[in-house]
């Protein structure tokens, strides 16, 4: 987390012997040094943990988005060979479930941190239907 940018007047002032109950309100909004910043590194890990939880599921529907229509313009050919169509669709199909698992697992994280409404994850994040 970021120091407030009065910090640095308080410091200054305290440094001065400067007297105030101005100073001593702000005085008392900042952390102590050594719990603040423990606590300010486990929170920044918590929120970089998390972002690269979001991060996977955006990769995984970027990916599937990309096969999905690797896969429509492959059904507009005329001349797309049987095997080659059922081998994408079984990769799109495999990617979707990688999708699924990583939208599984960015709940799983959001509620171990303590955010229990997650109903507009589904909507954030929408799997699309498997590819027959």
């Amino acid at each position: 987390m970021s120091e407030p940018t009065w910090k640095k007047l308080v410091d200054q002032l305290k440094d001065q012997g400067h007297k105030s109950p101005y100073l001593d309100r702000l005085r008392q909004r900042l952390p102590a040094a050594a719990p603040s910043d423990l606590a300010g590194e486990i929170l920044r890990e918590m929120a970089s943990a998390l972002g690269r939880s979001e991060d996977k599921i955006n990769v995984a529907l970027l990916e599937l988005e990309l096969q999905g229509k690797a896969l429509d313009e492959l059904a507009r050919g005329q001349g797309a060979d049987a095997r080659e169509r059922a081998a994408m669709i079984a990769a799109y199909n495999r990617q979707r479930e990688a999708a699924a698992q990583a939208l599984w697992e960015l709940r799983v994280h959001r509620e171990a941190l303590g955010f229990r409404r997650n109903d507009d994850l589904a909507a954030m994040y929408p799997i699309p239907p498997k590819r027959a």
